[in-house]
């Protein structure tokens, strides 16, 4: 009888367990890197981020010729 009592809390500490390990897995298989067809232009905005200067020159002058 004691026997049996401690499988069955065997079966259970070792269910709860293993719950608690898969549960870790369940938000990273959610967001996987896969193309789609509603990726949209991501790649066009990775371009404009990784662009070594994107404004033009007129947009680096700070001083401003009339008073204001």
């Amino acid at each position: 009888m004691l026997s049996s009592r401690k499988s069955k809390l065997g079966i259970a500490a070792l269910f709860g367990v293993s719950t608690l390990v898969l549960s870790g897995c369940a938000d990273y298989l959610s967001n996987r890197d896969t193309v789609t067809a509603r990726v949209g232009n991501a790649s066009m905005a990775n371009t404009a981020i990784q662009e070594i200067q994107p404004w033009p020159p007129a947009a680096y002058k700070t001083t401003v010729g009339y008073g204001g």
